[in-house]
């Protein structure tokens, strides 16, 4: 079991260069992780067995199994549904003493109608569960009472791996549309200990690059990321209503038997629990005789994956409503950011050590939505003190322009010509260190701690 789950561990671990935030990662990776686990549980016939096992006579039971198993099982309605949509009262208003409901009984020899049989299994409905053998499972009358059938159980596995691609799909699309930039921008550069000719060089390359005008190639990038988030809260709502229409009424039944859970009322989960999975469940299968004449063979089944089912989907249940509110206030947290640039100023300046607010803000002025999604991006996956030292650049080369602009002064390129003149300057070091192929100078590293 440990060497099918094993492989799921390398999924978990987190990237040298991140592309999610903690609640997109609870999408779609922790919930994958989580689904398949449970599939892999379901799976494992060494501790569950075979997934029906059936009580009939030994000239039957292979063939017996594998009919229940294929047409499926199926439990009776606790409230005595009848098939025409008719609904009885409760079984709290019948609780009667068990003389008076045997004295109720008509003779065995009178005729009953169809009608006089559904007011007599109304009444007798207490005596009915007092027979019975599990929740769901006992005497039937036929064409009276209303049967639930498992069509469930044996696509528990399939239902999870579903679920599990559903919970995929948006991070992948964010993988084809993002495109590998954040990792372009922030390679090599993500470590506390950094060579001295890399920082240098990735810092040029990163003022160049913010000091281009990609606002609207920003903002889609955005904007795509956003729609992402959108599409985790869309598939946990599906969810939700997926297990409703599989299950039959999953919320609404279950509900009763998770508020059961937190005062310990065992006997209220065991009977709640077990009206969607239940343990024990019937199957109905005719034989036919030489003649020709039908008989009906009813059988019980046990249900052993249902042990399980009931555990993880109580699991599921929490989980799913947990990450679709976190989904939901996510969504909300990003419309407050695009409508409100002073929380946007607020928020990168926790990245930056002692920059002036003034600094930040003229970095910003200038600056959509998109620039700053970016910018926060590269914030987590380089070095702290080079984003520093990037706003600064980036403020300093921002004020110039603005100085030449205001005092008519042509846009110079200092940028461009200190860049070629560091260019050359670490060409002739290069060439000076070195003699014969050995390197003469010791290499400096920049250090800095991520704390």
């Amino acid at each position: 079991m440990y060497a099918a789950v094993k492989p799921l561990s390398k999924y978990l671990r987190l990237k040298t260069v991140r592309i999610y935030d903690p609640i997109f990662t609870l999408h779609s990776k922790c919930t994958i992780v989580i689904l398949l686990t449970c599939t892999f549980l379901l799976s494992a016939k060494q501790y569950f067995g075979e997934p029906i096992l059936c009580l009939s006579t030994a000239k039957y039971t292979e063939y017996v199994q594998s009919y229940c198993w294929t047409m499926g099982t199926y439990i009776l309605s606790p409230y005595n549904n009848s098939i025409d949509g008719s609904k009885s009262s409760p079984p709290m208003e019948h609780l009667k003493p068990q003389s008076q409901l045997q004295s109720q009984h008509p003779p065995r020899s009178m005729a009953l109608s169809e009608d006089s049989m559904r007011i007599l299994l109304a009444q007798n409905e207490q005596y009915v569960r007092m027979v019975s053998i599990a929740e769901g499972v006992g005497p039937e009358t036929r064409g009276v009472t209303k049967r639930m059938y498992l069509r469930y159980y044996q696509w528990i596995f399939m239902i999870l791996l579903f679920q599990s691609l559903l919970f995929y799909f948006p991070s992948y699309l964010w993988k084809v549309w993002e495109g590998q930039r954040m990792e372009q921008l922030c390679c090599e550069i993500g470590h506390a200990l950094i060579l001295e000719e890399t920082y240098q060089l990735r810092l040029r390359m990163l003022t160049k690059y913010f000091l281009a005008n990609f606002s609207a190639i920003h903002c889609c990038y955005a904007i795509k990321y956003a729609f992402c988030e959108l599409l985790n809260l869309i598939i946990s709502l599906l969810n939700f209503w997926l297990m409703d229409v599989i299950f039959n009424g999953f919320w609404h039944k279950y509900i009763h038997a998770l508020a059961a859970i937190p005062v310990y009322d065992w006997n209220l989960w065991n009977l709640m629990s077990s009206r969607v999975f239940p343990k024990v469940a019937k199957c109905e299968m005719f034989i036919y005789g030489p003649s020709g004449t039908p008989n009906i063979l009813d059988i019980l089944c046990l249900l052993p994956l249902n042990i399980l089912n009931e555990k993880l989907f109580a699991v599921l249940y929490v989980w799913f409503l947990f990450i679709a509110m976190l989904a939901a206030i996510n969504i909300l947290y990003r419309l407050l950011l695009v409508c409100c640039p002073e929380l946007r100023l607020q928020l990168l300046r926790t990245h930056l050590r002692g920059m002036p607010k003034s600094h930040v803000r003229q970095v910003l002025a200038s600056a959509c939505y998109g620039d700053w999604f970016v910018l926060m991006c590269v914030s987590i996956n380089v070095n702290p003190t080079l984003f520093r030292e990037l706003l600064e650049q980036l403020y300093a080369e921002i004020s110039s322009a603005s100085f030449k602009k205001a005092n008519g002064m042509p846009a110079g390129s200092g940028q461009d010509q200190d860049d070629d003149q560091n260019d050359d300057n670490t060409s002739s070091t290069s060439s000076l260190t070195r003699t014969n192929g050995v390197n003469l100078m010791p290499v400096n590293y920049y250090t800095e701690s991520h704390a």
